[in-house]
């Protein structure tokens, strides 16, 4: 039988493996910035498009077309995939550690769908929810707002009526279908070229990302991950179940309320601002898991590694498939569902523990 040195140290040896494990993914989600720069419309390789990349920074531009693409393009757009890959694999996390269902996450919710609604009224009907903005700025407005919407709805029925978790994630259900069958109700009445924009930002697409969306996608999106990452002990109780959460000193549906609101805001602001880039929020976390468990205080910054070097990965092939590329968020779809599957089945036991 083991001593409690023994128990000790092999404890802090899966400590240290899992915090070199969080690093390591860290890192590698940084250099995925700098390694997607070299794939494009613009033909560059990958070596100049690195040293077009320091060469604006210590001041040295060799090549001014070379670092237009590189720095007035792939460098916002990269960046912005990886704070979006990573936000909406943390969000997935809080939800399945909220509702203890490896299925949930934000979409599931509602948010997508409610994001969606809003920028097809803005196409189909011209409306937005801030008299006089028009465009992609009328897109922007309504997908936030109304992304909010299905979490605003389950939170105000749980805050009036004592509901359990599952039957938040049935309400979140019940409410992105009625939207997306509203959504498909106007756009069958719509022309062709509507149609072409409302799928455009419905299947998701970081080529829309540039330097005057990150001020928004990052401070918000860091600052989320940050809050939930403080709140990782916190979260961690919830593993319990709501008895034993209350036990232990825990006030579940208020803790499960503050965290669905942080995770809320964060992914409205990244869904409005790329349409709905699906299967992270299930992905990331279920990868995670397998590599630092289940402890909130390594899984949400792994979560985040994960996502963001996962989004940086699908949208370099996005990239490169085809003449004009394709949306990220249908690469993200094909490489994420037998992904997915193969987690399920071949490490079902580790997924979710």
């Amino acid at each position: 039988m083991a001593s409690i040195a023994e128990v000790r140290e092999e404890y802090r040896k899966e400590e240290r493996k899992k915090k070199i494990l969080v690093i390591v993914s860290v890192i590698l989600a940084a250099f995925s910035i700098l390694f997607t720069l070299g794939f494009g419309v613009f033909k560059i390789s990958l070596p100049d498009a690195i040293i077009t990349f320091f060469n604006h920074i210590f001041g040295n531009i060799t090549d001014e077309k070379a670092d237009m693409f590189i720095w007035g393009v792939r460098l916002p757009r990269a960046i912005g995939a990886v704070v979006i890959g990573a936000g909406l694999s943390v969000a997935g996390a809080v939800m399945q550690n909220d509702f203890r269902n490896p299925l949930a996450e934000p979409y599931t919710m509602g948010v997508s769908s409610g994001a969606f609604f809003g920028v097809v009224l803005a196409i189909v009907f011209g409306f937005c929810l801030i008299p006089g903005v028009t465009g992609y700025g009328a897109y922007i407005v309504n997908a936030f707002v109304f992304a909010l919407l299905p979490i605003a709805v389950i939170l105000v029925i749980s805050k009036f009526r004592k509901i359990t978790p599952v039957s938040m994630i049935l309400i979140g259900i019940a409410i992105m279908f009625l939207f997306n069958s509203i959504s498909q109700v106007f756009l069958l009445a719509s022309t062709a070229e509507t149609l072409a924009d409302a799928y455009s930002w419905r299947v998701g697409n970081t080529s829309r990302i540039g330097w005057e969306e990150l001020p928004a996608i990052v401070p918000i999106t860091l600052v989320a991950i940050i809050l939930i990452w403080a709140m990782s002990k916190k979260l961690n109780v919830m593993y319990a179940g709501d008895r034993g959460a209350q036990s232990l000193g825990i006030v579940p549906n208020k803790l499960r309320i503050l965290s669905m609101t942080i995770v809320s805001l964060m992914t409205a602001t990244i869904v409005s601002m790329s349409g709905t880039i699906g299967f992270i929020g299930l992905v990331g976390p279920h990868i995670a898991r397998m590599f630092v468990g289940s402890n909130n205080k390594y899984l949400i910054p792994a979560s985040a590694a994960f996502g963001a070097l996962f989004i940086a990965i699908a949208d370099t092939v996005a990239k490169v498939t085809g003449p004009d590329g394709l949306p990220v968020g249908v690469i993200s779809s094909l490489i994420g569902g037998p992904l997915f599957v193969y987690l399920l089945i071949k490490h079902r036991s580790k997924v979710w523990m």
